[in-house]
């Protein structure tokens, strides 16, 4: 009866519509049709047919390539320490990677960027590091009040004005350290103001629903363990401890691994999100694309789940790093422990066209 009562107030001069309920009915229909178009495409199995190349970085010094980041296929960024400042920092332009053999006060242990003209150096020396798009510079030099030293292990942000880098602070010939949270707001780093607690934090991923901080720690004694931790800016709170961990990433999303199992972190709990056990998964998520185009380590080489099965998609050594991804191109960093100058590897995945 409402129903018709409607219909018949906004009827008038024999039946016609008054331009009021054509405009609301064109509102309904444009709002009707969005709606149906609103569902994503089912995500598609990621693709193997990779084209692999292995380049190697020889250097007279030590060098631990450790980190890498990149804003394209041909502008990579690998760093790391070196008994000799000047080879720490390497690119990669498309075709090759070289060294500008600039001697900077660096020992890098994190990088990190939204575009070619703005990337984020962390050290182990109080420092914070910038590349503008033409040279590297200092950009800060930070101490945490009643320590001699920090570092930054990794970086993560939502924006180039949202970033967060993760660490700790210690004391010369000491076991006293803490584990150490900054912010960038566009301008500057902060220390986060966060409880004290006896760890190093190694890894982050930011669950962007919430802005809640999902941190991977590492406590060095009495014995080795390896926790994690969230921090939504108002409580830091430990949700897992073991002897293997691991935090990323995989677009908006936070994953947690163990080493037979991969979490997704929700609401403030590690739901199980794929058994890993019967399959060579070595613990750690390289880099992904979506849910279903993964990269891991695997127990001999490098690992890729595409929601349906697990496979070694290329063997390596068992020293292979977090790595950077793009459209049709991944780049892995190997370690080969056995050289004496412990020679550095990127293995480079192509797609085929």
């Amino acid at each position: 009866k409402k129903k018709v009562l409607f219909w018949s107030r906004i009827k008038t001069n024999g039946g016609k519509m008054k331009p009021a309920l054509s405009i609301l009915l064109i509102v309904v229909t444009i709002v009707s049709l969005s709606c149906q178009h609103t569902t994503e495409p089912e995500l598609q199995p990621g693709r193997r047919d990779y084209v692999w190349t292995v380049d190697t970085i020889k250097t007279n010094e030590a060098l631990n390539l450790s980190r890498i980041w990149g804003s394209s296929a041909d502008n990579v960024w690998a760093v790391g320490s070196s008994s000799w400042t000047a080879t720490s920092i390497w690119h990669y332009n498309g075709r090759q990677w070289t060294c500008d053999s600039i001697s900077r006060r660096v020992q890098p242990s994190a990088i990190f960027g939204f575009s070619s003209d703005e990337v984020w150096l962390g050290n182990i020396n109080n420092t914070i590091w910038k590349f503008n798009g033409y040279e590297w510079f200092l950009f800060g030099e930070y101490k945490f009040e009643g320590y001699d030293y920090f570092g930054i292990e990794n970086f993560n942000g939502t924006s180039k004005n949202n970033i967060y880098g993760v660490g700790a602070a210690a004391q010369y010939a000491s076991t006293n350290y803490i584990g150490l949270i900054m912010h960038y707001n566009g301008s500057k780093w902060s220390f986060i103001n966060i409880p004290k607690v006896k760890v190093s934090f190694s890894e982050i991923g930011i669950d962007h629903k919430t802005n809640t901080l999902v941190l991977k720690g590492n406590v060095f004694d009495p014995v080795w363990v390896e926790k994690i931790y969230t921090w939504n800016g108002k409580e830091l709170k430990e949700i897992y401890s073991g002897d293997f961990a691991t935090v990323c990433n995989i677009k908006e999303e936070v994953f947690i691994t163990t080493r037979k199992a991969i979490y997704k972190y929700d609401n403030g709990k590690m739901h199980l999100w794929k058994d890993m056990s019967n399959t060579l998964f070595a613990g750690n998520i390289l880099a992904a694309r979506n849910e279903k185009d993964i990269f891991t380590g695997s127990l001999n080489g490098i690992g890729h789940y595409n929601g349906t099965d697990f496979v070694t998609i290329f063997e390596s050594g068992p020293y292979i790093s977090p790595a950077i991804i793009f459209e049709k191109n991944i780049f892995i960093l190997e370690r080969d422990h056995k050289s004496v100058k412990y020679k550095n590897k990127i293995i480079r995945g192509t797609l085929k066209d």
